[in-house]
């Protein structure tokens, strides 16, 4: 089964499928229709506020077509479950989501894997942020030129997060306590797990890491 017209699948070498898909132009619909949505996905949207649900129900329309592009399945019928933590899963592959604003990002895998694609906040936000990572990052963020401050903050955040999802921890974990750094390449705090910045198809002023625990 293809992929759905509007979703961009971005170019890699690493062992996953990434797809791109933006809920607030070429893929509009996925805000609009939730027919492939479960009555019980639509009752957790509507815990939200209006805009809330519409991107959170936006990502998991995104996600149901992604898998069932993959698994040769229509996407209404593909069956995801909650874990113990409250992880969606599925029982025939691994997956991640990551939404930034309507930006929404899937990785499937065969291993576990964690992804995050955060856009460039100002540079307030960003020092205030900073504070959350651990004290070497701090450091060598500090050190930067004041006009990659915010790019390389997001860029370490984008790295733990992948890194933590991958544990299947998410931020239950402390994101301080792992050091991946701020460097051009970014360092796994734990052997089983590889980190990597994804640029390819990445949009301007947005910043992406995906993690693959082996």
């Amino acid at each position: 089964m293809v992929h759905h017209p509007s979703f961009t699948v971005l170019p890699t070498d690493l062992p996953a499928t990434l797809v791109l898909a933006d809920t607030s132009a070429e893929a509009a619909w996925a805000r609009d229709d939730d027919s492939v949505l479960t009555e019980q996905e639509r009752n957790y949207a509507r815990e939200f506020d209006a805009e809330a649900a519409a991107t959170w129900s936006a990502g998991r329309v995104v996600l149901r077509h992604v898998l069932g592009a993959h698994l040769d399945q229509d996407p209404a019928a593909i069956e995801i479950r909650l874990d113990s933590a409250g992880k969606p899963r599925h029982d025939e592959c691994e997956f991640s989501v990551s939404r930034s604003r309507r930006l929404v990002l899937v990785a499937v895998s065969d291993d576990p894997v964690g992804l995050d694609i955060e856009a460039v906040p100002e540079r307030e936000v960003a020092l205030e942020a900073m504070q959350l990572l651990h004290e070497r990052e701090r450091a060598e963020l500090e050190a930067l030129p004041e006009d990659d401050f915010a790019a390389g903050f997001v860029r370490v955040w984008a790295r733990t997060e992948a890194f933590l999802k991958a544990l299947s921890t998410g931020l239950a974990r402390d994101p301080g306590l792992d050091f991946i750094g701020a460097g051009p390449t970014p360092n796994s705090p734990h052997p089983d797990v590889d980190i990597h910045d994804l640029e390819a198809g990445i949009p301007d002023g947005h910043i992406a890491a995906i993690a693959f625990n082996r």
